[in-house]
């Protein structure tokens, strides 16, 4: 892994996000299994209560865009302002491991209660919003972790020297008004679309 070190390749990142992936999705994993009694109790997680609620609930996907488009911006500002200071890098790091311990948590929830029908509904959660939203995220960590390596680790830059430092910030402002914009149209999918498939497999349970 090659957290420190040689200049890495554009490919080097991506695998290193990979394997903090996965090692926080077999904690979430362990955690929810050690946990089960507490985490898994009448009204824990994904409990059969909530799932009939959901049944019958009318989202509405306006306040829900709101809600969910807020907690998003939130997320983004916080990583964006990290990436201008030395902890940009352990930021992406850190943001990575918490979303593969949230999978491996809920994976392991909606097995340990329903089996196969409990895996088809994270399956359908997860569509078709993430389809936007996944590639979003990585491209916003590796923004970041590129804007932190220009300012403070410039042996461990990948990018394209830029000899204009005005150039270089407007590149970088334009490539997160793109992600952004991707971020936006993958929560309208979620916030509208989403709920819809979500109704429709919750009929199974």
């Amino acid at each position: 892994m090659n957290f420190l070190g040689r200049r890495p390749r554009g490919t080097d990142r991506y695998l290193n996000w990979l394997y903090v992936f996965a090692g926080g999705f077999i904690i979430g994993i362990i955690v929810m299994n050690m946990g089960k009694t507490f985490l898994l109790a009448e009204g824990g997680v994904l409990n059969i209560h909530s799932l009939n609620r959901m049944k019958y609930l009318e989202v509405d996907g306006t306040a829900l865009l709101r809600f969910v488009l807020s907690e998003r911006a939130a997320i983004i500002a916080l990583l964006v302002v990290l990436a201008t200071t030395f902890a940009g890098i352990a930021a992406s790091y850190l943001f990575t491991f918490g979303q593969g311990a949230l999978i491996g948590m809920f994976i392991t929830a909606a097995t340990i209660r329903y089996g196969l029908k409990g895996i088809l509904l994270i399956i359908v959660g997860l569509f078709p919003h993430q389809l936007l939203l996944i590639p979003a995220w990585v491209m916003l960590l590796n923004w970041c972790c590129q804007l932190c390596c220009k300012f403070y680790f410039p042996a461990k830059d990948c990018e394209l020297d830029y000899a204009n430092r005005r150039r270089y910030l407007l590149k970088k402002g334009v490539w997160l008004l793109w992600i952004i914009g991707v971020v936006i149209i993958g929560s309208i999918l979620e916030c509208y679309v989403n709920p819809i498939l979500v109704t429709e497999i919750l009929n199974i349970f």
